[in-house]
């Protein structure tokens, strides 16, 4: 009778500990992709503002680099001039450093910046194209060296028809 017991509560405590250990497991996952699900959050929530062309929302949602760089406005076609305007179901989404870094097409595509500003993640821009095989190109590299900075305002935005 008493050895029924002890096994009894030694299955109950096993299976507490299981329990435990699973339970601590998914907390900490929670608390290590916070940062990289926000982001995502963010840039959903821009892809849709930019599809309803809503200025106002956008802007909210950008980092001041990249207002300062690129003033938004609406496209003809649709849309902002500039943003994102769908996603993947198949997207990826890593930390770089401080920053998150978003590739929204089937893994092969560009890569977006966020940042944390304003105690949110906002949107910073494109970093780079993502290739096949996780082979990351940098924006540099897929400018022309003689060409301006694409962090800089052209210096004449006017072109000749």
């Amino acid at each position: 009778m008493i050895e029924t017991v002890t096994a009894r509560w030694k299955v109950v405590a096993l299976g507490l500990a299981i329990t435990l250990m699973i339970g601590g497991a998914v907390v900490l996952m929670a608390i290590q992709t916070r940062p990289t699900r926000e982001a995502v959050a963010a840039y959903t929530a821009l892809f849709t503002a930019a599809n309803r062309q809503d200025i106002e929302a956008a802007t909210r949602l950008c980092s001041a680099r990249y207002l300062r760089i690129h003033p938004l406005r609406p496209a003809d076609e649709g849309g902002i001039v500039g943003l994102p305007r769908n996603i993947h179901k198949n997207f990826q989404a890593w930390r770089q450093g401080p920053n998150i870094w978003v590739c929204p097409t089937n893994r092969v595509g560009p890569v977006y910046q966020f940042v944390r500003e304003r105690d949110a993640w906002r949107f910073d821009g494109p970093v780079g194209l993502l290739r096949g095989r996780g082979e990351f190109f940098p924006l540099s590299d897929l400018t022309d060296e003689g060409a301006p900075s694409l962090d800089e305002p052209p210096a004449n935005p006017a072109q000749p028809d």
